[in-house]
């Protein structure tokens, strides 16, 4: 019997059927929820869903960042919290509006850059090093306030967590605004396409002329500062400053990122893609959420879900 082999159409379908694959599973996800349970398909559980995704979606972008370079960042929710509770801090002292936006994305920007020279001038491997300052950026989201938690009543930060813009939360619109950066940043800049060619190829990065380590310092650079960004809207959404922020979720956003289709090997992926992958996981979480679905059931199926992330993502790099 003649066996049928199409490696082109398996080619396609593996790396190029990201996009189609992740709203296919959005869509059938939307219909198994809405025939569970009739909130789903509401408005109130539409802005649930907008602001769940808005942090999460910001720090998403930034992980796209390294991860596109190869490397990895695993200190994102726990940046967030030291963000957030440095903003906090600093609204004790008598700042607010735009200082404290500002207060926030510095901390970020200096947790990146810490990330950046473990990684690029120490050497360390990029797991390793970013899952030890994982627990150093945790450990100081406790001592900056000794474990207290901190109330902020900032106009800039009610507007951001409470007012709705068409209709639309401005948490929401603020990730929008990130996600379109990012997209220019990485589609028609320098510096985007050095981020996938140093995923691709370092070596042959290096021999074009790119500097590989400046390169991945930048990135490092940019997800810190989306956790920055991620802390002002986190913190909007509760007006409260929370040093356990993100805590047990730290791997939301790999499997956000990766399900959306971008490469753990580096080279290859998308800003769109990763906000696909970041509605999906929102979709995940709010449909289990509405169902009342135990937590550990929870953990059970996002453990899952990252798995088959992954092994896609292996097929996907051998058919390449």
């Amino acid at each position: 019997m003649k066996r049928n082999n199409n490696p082109g159409f398996v080619r396609r379908v593996l790396v190029n059927g990201n996009v189609g694959t992740v709203l296919f599973a959005l869509i059938a996800l939307c219909i198994l929820w809405s025939s569970l349970s009739p909130y789903f398909f509401t408005l109130t559980n539409a802005k649930n869903l907008a602001i769940y995704s808005a942090y999460l979606g910001i720090m998403a972008f930034g992980f796209t960042f390294p991860i596109l370079t190869g490397s990895i960042d695993l200190s994102q929710m726990p940046l967030m919290a030291m963000s957030g509770m440095m903003m906090g801090a600093f609204y004790r002292l008598g700042v607010t509006g735009l200082g404290l936006f500002g207060v926030a994305s510095m901390t970020g920007l200096l947790g990146g850059a810490i990330n950046a020279t473990l990684v690029n001038v120490m050497n360390i491997i990029p797991f390793i090093a970013t899952v030890g300052t994982q627990l150093i950026f945790r450990a100081f989201s406790f001592l900056i306030t000794d474990g207290v938690y901190v109330t902020v009543k900032d106009s800039m930060i009610r507007t951001i967590g409470y007012e709705s813009i068409l209709g639309i939360p401005v948490m929401f619109w603020i990730m929008l605004i990130v996600l379109a950066i990012c997209w220019f940043v990485l589609k028609y800049t320098q510096f985007g396409r050095n981020l996938y060619c140093v995923g691709s190829s370092e070596q042959a990065a290096h021999l074009s002329g790119i500097n590989v380590k400046k390169t991945r310092f930048i990135a490092y650079l940019c997800s810190g500062l989306m956790c920055g960004i991620a802390a002002v809207v986190y913190t909007s959404q509760s007006g409260v400053a929370l040093n356990s922020a993100g805590t047990g979720a730290e791997m939301d956003i790999v499997t956000a990122v990766v399900i959306g289709g971008t490469s753990m090997s580096g080279g290859r992926g998308s800003i769109f893609n990763t906000f696909l992958g970041v509605i999906l996981m929102s979709v995940v979480a709010n449909g289990m959420a509405l169902l009342g679905l135990n937590p550990y059931f929870q953990m059970l199926f996002k453990g899952l879900i990252l798995v088959v992330a992954v092994y896609l993502d292996t097929l996907r790099a051998r058919n390449a």
